[in-house]
């Protein structure tokens, strides 16, 4: 994707939510993080028809699009190239509907998510390193780890030692940038946690060097693996740099305030912070790798069920704070191991869900969550389809995650990084083969429980396609008789020539994300009642007609494409709300001539808004040219 791609993108979704509207911007791994002003006043049909757009969803006061990897970051950089929004976790970032604990983990989580991409690439190369020093490997060439070059081991140990053993200083670098500090000041400040004067923690814990006491009984050590003391350090040091800077006067800002954050915050961090914060830390952990182990995998069910809702509220960031810790703790994460059944789960029931669906657009729409989730991407699948589908489907879902997450707790899999979701996940697993087809394997069979699980038991009801035979048995009589036995008629709204849904030139309709229906190009300005029963609604702008049959089918009829958006009063209504009318009745004329001379197509569009709740199944007759008031389609209703 070109720089104009992401350009156009980052234009578009400005233009859409209002450039006025958004008061600051942020993002994930995947998502564009908006606060807003008011939420009511952008279009969530229109966010989603932008190039890239996977889907949508408003929470803890932030309007999050989500864009996937590889695309967000570049969308980001586009947005603040042209726009001067704040960093959402910055002091100036006004109060919103967040709440306080949320917003906590959010911006913490913000300190670490620039560190995921040098992490998930360390745990490949270990991996690799795994494969590539396996004995089994080797001997297969006729080779033993003791004839490897010491140059090569020194290239592999340099690939995969040095994120783990500057970790602090990428750290403090990310709260620096985060909080509002210079961010290479707090890259200085984590060196020296990790500085070679200081000795090593890792050393020091396997009783191969003793720490520096310090008055006799203050302890002094390296701070490899402590993600808190660096955490805290940057946070903290980027604090004190704000309060100095706004105090130093200009000509001694440039070199003293560095100055004296460095040395304030190394003497906190080693002297006062860093040992309480250290042992701390290392209970936590403890406590985390206890829950993991508790008896019969009981862990990692809890995590398996918990982590799904955490990602429902935004608290799922948390995880990666715990994650990061025990990978710099211990090299291994077991708590991704766990959380990620959710991504095979979620895949499993949204494919079902979608396969079994009789609405082409929430197939089409499921189909694409699927693959979407299956490259860790998860809010399409969970929002859009698993959520809408009701309680079976979640709960499915949840207990299919859970019971993954369970097993592998129960035989001890963990993962050696973080980063990677659903298929690319078993990367994490390469250094050693057992692991890793342990955790194919209880991958794959959480996706196909769930998968038929959902099949059987949690398809919602109007879409169960149990009674095929009966139904094709009506529609065939519908066809032989022109009757309609427990249905409803349409007939053509205008003079023309009659298309299928799909036909139209408007993602929103075409890929029936609003209901079934039809359109009719119009041969004159002459617009006329698909059905009989009652105005509901008119647009203030005149554009659309909302009906509603005695049977309580509801109608759109819409009149051309985007005509929301003309100035011109192209209108004339002929019928009031509330009122009472008879199919074929008149409802409108629209002006077709100044629509299509200011490029607007006329299309007149029928379509039915509560198409699950009502319409069993939906037939359009032959296609071609009709005349206002024909029967042109027929449904049976539910």
């Amino acid at each position: 994707m070109t720089n104009n791609k992401y350009q156009k993108i980052a234009r578009e979704i400005v233009e859409t939510v209002g450039e006025g509207n958004i008061e600051s911007v942020s993002h994930c791994a995947t998502r564009l993080r908006l606060s807003v002003h008011d939420r009511k006043k952008i279009n969530d049909e229109e966010i989603q028809q932008i190039d890239e757009v996977k889907g949508v969803f408003y929470t803890g006061g932030q309007y999050q699009i989500i864009l996937g990897t590889g695309i967000v970051n570049n969308v980001y950089e586009e947005i603040n190239s042209e726009h001067e929004f704040t960093e959402r976790t910055k002091d100036e970032m006004k109060e919103n509907n967040e709440k306080g604990f949320q917003r906590a983990i959010r911006i913490l989580a913000d300190v670490f998510i620039p560190i995921i991409p040098i992490l998930g690439a360390t745990g490949l190369f270990l991996g690799l390193q795994g494969v590539i020093f396996n004995e089994s490997v080797l001997g297969f060439f006729g080779l033993s780890p003791d004839m490897i070059p010491d140059e090569f081991n020194t290239i592999i140990n340099i690939l995969t030692s040095t994120a783990f053993a500057f970790l602090p200083a990428f750290i403090t670098w990310s709260a620096f940038k985060t909080f509002g500090g210079t961010p290479v000041v707090g890259f200085l400040i984590g060196l020296m946690l990790v500085s070679p004067e200081l000795p090593n923690a890792y050393a020091v814990a396997e009783g191969d060097a003793n720490p520096i006491m310090v008055l006799g009984y203050i302890p002094i050590i390296g701070y490899q693996g402590s993600i808190l003391t660096a955490l805290f350090a940057g946070i903290i040091g980027a604090k004190i740099e704000k309060f100095l800077r706004k105090r130093m006067p200009n000509a001694l800002d440039l070199i003293f305030t560095p100055f004296f954050v460095i040395i304030i915050m190394l003497l906190i961090s080693l002297f006062i912070m860093g040992p309480v914060v250290k042992a701390i830390e290392t209970v936590g952990i403890d406590l985390v790798t206890m829950f993991i182990g508790l008896p019969v995998g009981l862990g990692g069910f809890l995590i398996g069920f918990l982590y799904p809702l955490a990602v429902m509220t935004g608290l799922h960031h948390m995880f990666i704070i715990a994650e990061t810790s025990m990978l710099a703790a211990t090299g291994f994460n077991p708590l991704i191991t766990l959380a990620a059944m959710y991504g095979f789960s979620n895949a499993g029931v949204t494919l079902a869900l979608s396969l079994r669906s009789r609405q082409t657009a929430f197939k089409t729409a499921g189909i694409s969550a699927t693959i979407t989730q299956l490259l860790g991407v998860s809010e399409p699948a969970l929002f859009g389809v698993v959520l809408r589908s009701g309680m079976r489907a979640l709960f499915v879902m949840l207990a299919c995650s859970s019971l993954g997450g369970g097993i592998l707790a129960l035989l001890g899999i963990q993962a050696n990084s973080y980063g990677l979701a659903v298929i690319l996940s078993p990367l994490m697993y390469l250094y050693d083969f057992s692991q890793l087809l342990t955790y194919v394997i209880v991958g794959i069979a959480t996706f196909a429980l769930a998968f038929v699980a959902t099949h059987f038991i949690a398809v919602p009801k109007g879409e169960v396609a149990t009674e095929n035979a009966s139904r094709q048995k009506v529609a065939e009589e519908m066809k032989n008789t022109g009757e309609t036995a427990s249905g409803l008629q349409f007939a053509a709204t205008t003079d023309g020539e009659l298309l299928s849904l799909g036909s139209v030139n408007d993602p929103v309709f075409s890929q029936r994300m609003m209901g079934e229906g039809y359109a009719v190009e119009p041969e004159n300005d002459e617009i006329y009642s698909p059905v009989s029963g009652t105005v509901t609604m008119i647009t203030d702008t005149n554009h659309a007609i909302g009906l509603e049959t005695e049977e309580g089918v509801e109608i759109l009829v819409h009149m051309g494409i985007d005509t929301v958006n003309l100035k011109e009063n192209i209108f004339s209504i002929h019928v009031t709300e509330g009122q009472k009318i008879s199919i074929n009745d008149k409802l409108a004329d629209m002006d077709r001539g100044i629509a299509e001379s200011l490029g607007y197509e006329s299309t007149i569009i029928t379509v039915i808004t509560n198409t699950p709740d009502k319409v069993d199944t939906f037939k359009l007759k032959n296609l071609g040219q009709v005349k206002h008031g024909e029967m042109v389609a027929e449904s049976v209703l539910n």
